[in-house]
């Protein structure tokens, strides 16, 4: 009998489900890559799905075919960044339809995988953990809808806390140090800190290494204690209260 843990890692826009997967993969879980990017890399026992996250249809089916394959899922890891929410804009000068793909769309998008998530584990418990950049709680010039993005999708994953606790389903979200998650970061106008440490351990957790761990503790009896969190795992940059 399979008693490895079953994860769908979900991933749309900017690509962090790849290295997530690779790593948990390494702790010995089962994954699923359900993923929006036709060219991302193929990776040897981690299945792949493409899907679309336009409608909450399109996802309720990539979880059904990703279930087909690995069975349904203990554990679902998303996480979704559009490339049209790193663009730099000054908020006054975004047109609504920038505005809209840079805010309203991963937001909804966001909404469409934690419903999808439902139906695969509201009778069993499990869990939901969201990844971001923890740029959200700090904002950024220029990144305004970016930044926006990051809190909705934050405060809905606390909101689906509150509601699927007593179900068993825990739901949390790991707030990633931003250039951890993608280089796309690196030209970006990031918020700076003043301190004399900017990183108390030095940079922020790789993906598939030290975010992946952290992840993978979530998903485990221990980690399932823990519902509507922000875990702050940047390396130490922005220690919030």
């Amino acid at each position: 009998m399979d008693h490895a843990r079953k994860v769908f890692v979900v991933n749309a826009g900017v690509d962090a489900g790849s290295a997530l997967a690779r790593g948990l993969a390494a702790r010995g879980a089962r994954v699923a890559l359900l993923t929006d990017d036709v060219a991302a890399p193929r990776d040897e026992g981690i299945e792949r799905i493409e899907c679309a996250f336009d409608s909450r249809a399109a996802l309720e089916q990539a979880f059904a075919n990703a279930a087909a394959r690995i069975g349904a899922p203990d554990q679902v890891v998303v996480s979704v960044l559009p490339l049209a929410a790193l663009q730099e804009h000054e908020v006054q000068a975004m047109s609504p339809e920038q505005w809209q793909w840079a805010c309203r769309v991963p937001m909804k998008a966001l909404l469409y995988v934690l419903q999808a998530a439902f139906t695969q584990m509201g009778e069993r418990g499990g869990s939901v953990v969201a990844l971001g950049p923890s740029l959200s709680l700090a904002g950024a010039p220029r990144l305004a809808a970016l930044s926006a993005a990051l809190e909705g999708q934050r405060g809905l994953m606390k909101s689906a806390a509150r509601q699927w606790g007593k179900r068993g389903l825990t739901v949390n979200w790991v707030a990633a140090a931003p250039r951890a998650m993608s280089p796309r970061f690196e030209t970006l106008p990031l918020p700076v800190k003043p301190d004399a440490v900017m990183v108390a351990l030095g940079r922020g957790p790789a993906l598939d290494d030290g975010l992946a761990g952290v992840i993978d503790f979530l998903g485990s009896p221990a980690g399932r204690a823990i519902t509507g969190a922000t875990v702050m795992a940047d390396g130490g940059e922005w220690m919030v209260p």
